[in-house]
């Protein structure tokens, strides 16, 4: 029988899950138009099925493994009308507060991916972006990477 529908190629590893990726699909800044920071809604931690335990269900009870996949964000979209949770991969918790971003401020985000799966007949989409700067700033970068200063001899 024919396969009918998209194709939205191989699955892309996004830290400990594989996601179909549809962001090759979109021009991303007529998707989501201007974009506003909303608040940090806090870390999204990786969870895994402890075998040792049922639920009354039959399912196995969730317990963090103590990894954190990214950093989730409200960002309110122009173009969508709503806000969006974003996960930023790249940066910390502290990296993104030391942006000192403010309510209804314009922000960037670098190497968005959308994401698309299907779980019964509803249709899930994840957004992921590697960092996040204020329209038109540099990101911060963490102290590691900030060069020494020259010392004169």
């Amino acid at each position: 029988m024919a396969k009918i529908g998209l194709n939205f190629g191989e699955k892309l590893q996004i830290v400990d899950k594989s996601y179909r990726v549809i962001t090759d699909g979109l021009i991303i800044p007529e998707v989501f138009g201007k974009l506003t920071f909303r608040s940090i809604e806090g870390n999204e931690l990786i969870y895994e099925a402890d075998r040792s335990q049922r639920n009354e269900d039959g399912s196995y009870a969730q317990v963090p493994t103590g990894e954190i996949r990214g950093v989730t964000l409200g960002i309110h979209s122009a173009n969508q009308h709503e806000t969006l949770f974003v996960t930023i991969v790249d940066m910390s918790e502290q990296e993104i507060e030391d942006l000192g971003l403010k309510y209804r401020e314009e922000v960037e985000l670098t190497d968005i991916v959308v994401t698309y799966s299907a779980i019964g007949r509803n249709d899930n989409y994840r957004l992921y972006a590697s960092t996040i700067k204020k329209k038109g700033g540099a990101s911060v970068t963490s102290k590691a990477e900030k060069p020494e200063p020259e010392t004169k001899k």
